[in-house]
């Protein structure tokens, strides 16, 4: 089993451990409705406060979900959620859909659309997070073939982000280029209308 390496995070003049990347989680902030039994007690009816909880889903496993009230301030456990969090908080903050950053499933070309619905429904909702889903989860048919992949597109990707960032550059000088022919062509025909000695 590969195990994520163990990092130290200094957060003021406390440290924490981490391990592994929050990037492959699926995160979802949302307002629940939590019954206040002293105030409902006191004033005689249910009384109920929203309050943010964070719900943290691990692709690929059905059943490992964590579900809590947000944490607003680090601790020895690790940074407040917004912070760890940061794309999917400020979605939630202003009542926007919490878009996971990557590559929608649905998007990628190996996938049919009812293999991308089965993954969404496995909280698998980009290549990025299927490309890191663990052995251990990936129980049926063509599932190491599908994560493999999804690993190996990425590497491509990545790869030929290099590339596609030298053809813009080679773009751009080969417009920079045919500016200044047009420039040169524009001086030349002016010095060569301003050489020739008026007739007497």
């Amino acid at each position: 089993m590969d195990f994520a390496q163990a990092r130290i995070v200094e957060s003021g003049n406390q440290l924490h451990v981490t391990h592994g990347d929050d990037s492959r989680l699926y995160v979802e902030f949302t307002m629940e409705a939590i019954h206040q039994t002293f105030e409902s007690e006191k004033e005689g009816r249910p009384i109920f406060k929203d309050i943010p909880h964070i719900r943290i889903h691990f692709p690929g496993d059905r059943t490992k979900q964590i579900f809590r009230p947000v944490k607003f301030e680090d601790d020895y456990q690790g940074p407040a959620d917004p912070r760890r969090f940061p794309n999917q908080w400020r979605a939630f903050d202003a009542q926007q859909e919490q878009v996971q950053t990557g590559t929608p499933i649905e998007h990628w070309g190996p996938l049919t659309k009812s293999q991308a619905m089965e993954f969404k429904a496995m909280h698998i909702h980009t290549v990025e997070q299927l490309a890191g889903v663990s052995d251990a989860n990936l129980g049926w048919l063509g599932a190491r073939e599908l994560r493999d992949k999804a690993i190996s597109w990425l590497a491509q990707a990545e790869s030929g982000k290099e590339a596609l960032r030298l053809q813009g550059e080679l773009e751009k000088r080969d417009a920079d280029i045919e500016e200044l022919r047009r420039q040169v062509k524009e001086l030349a025909s002016l010095a060569q209308g301003g050489s020739e000695k008026p007739k007497k």
